[in-house]
């Protein structure tokens, strides 16, 4: 019972509290640091490859990412109940964008969202067709309520 109690009384003494509550404040300042960043949609990484080429990507297990500015003169649909949950941009050597691949995660009816870009997208088979000058698809995984919005240059 002794060995229970040493810890209150460690913080019921004037000088002991400080070293255990500045610690304490220091872990759970990292630790929700760490979770804002995850839940705002982690940190933008660029890979550049060899041949000049580059890889534009974040992820977020939590929230949903924001997409980059880069993406804004493209002005992808995004539908309302979609979370997007990670994504890649593929640049060439002129850092312009050759695709585009964006994942998301929902909770609405599936169907109800293909059919939105089916309008979208005038089409009337698959949610597939021409977006500002870049070949778009959409696909739906049943099972794992996971969107994939590709786009890739003509």
């Amino acid at each position: 019972m002794r060995k229970e109690w040493a810890f209150l009384k460690l913080l019921t003494t004037k000088g002991y509290r400080k070293v255990v509550l500045i610690p304490l404040a220091f872990c759970l300042g990292i630790f929700l640091y760490y979770l804002y960043i995850d839940f705002t949609g982690g940190e933008v990484e660029k890979t550049v490859y060899d041949d000049g080429t580059a890889r534009i990507y974040a992820q977020s297990e939590l929230g949903s990412c924001k997409l980059p500015k880069i993406l804004d003169t493209l002005n992808i649909p995004i539908h309302d109940g979609l979370k997007i949950k990670n994504y890649s941009i593929y640049l060439d050597k002129d850092e312009n964008i050759n695709s585009v691949e964006i994942y998301c995660s929902t909770d609405k009816d599936g169907n109800e969202i293909i059919e939105w870009y089916k309008d979208r997208l005038n089409s009337s088979d698959k949610a597939e067709g021409i977006w500002n000058g870049f070949e778009m698809s959409v696909r739906y995984q049943k099972y794992s309520n996971l969107f994939v919005i590709e786009l890739k240059k003509q």
